[in-house]
């Protein structure tokens, strides 16, 4: 089973996202996956846990983080975090580029789902990868 975890910045796009995945062009490769989308509150976290916890979780779950976060503004910021923790194991996160364009466009996010699904389908290529932009 592979599971994404939806940043709480995410969750209207993780809706749309989803609805994309489960389409006639891209829901063999889900099932193929076991793929999953759950929400903090599904993990048992609150919206605005820390970006260190939040990544802690994902690592020892083994669920892939989605997210439009790029800050590095404190020691518990996301990129500080996995910049400190990572290893060549860590599972990557998963960096929506423009996240406002997944409702402005289709064709983007037909790419971003594509991109996805190439990242999922090749995970052991992808470990210790920190951060990856989609599209």
């Amino acid at each position: 089973m592979t599971t994404l975890l939806v940043d709480g910045n995410l969750d209207g796009h993780a809706d749309r996202l989803l609805n994309r995945l489960e389409s006639e062009n891209w829901k063999l490769f889900c099932d193929d996956l076991e793929l999953q989308i759950l929400h903090l509150e599904e993990v048992g976290l609150d919206r605005d846990s820390p970006d260190d916890i939040v990544w802690r979780l994902c690592q020892e779950n083994g669920y892939f983080l989605l997210t439009a976060n790029r800050n590095m503004h404190a020691d518990d910021s996301l990129e500080s975090t996995i910049r400190r923790e990572g290893t060549d194991a860590s599972l990557p996160v998963f960096t929506i580029s423009d996240s406002k364009r997944i409702f402005g466009s289709a064709e983007y996010l037909e790419r971003v789902v594509e991109k996805l699904l190439v990242f999922l389908l090749s995970e052991s290529d992808i470990l210790g990868a920190g951060r990856l932009y989609l599209p």
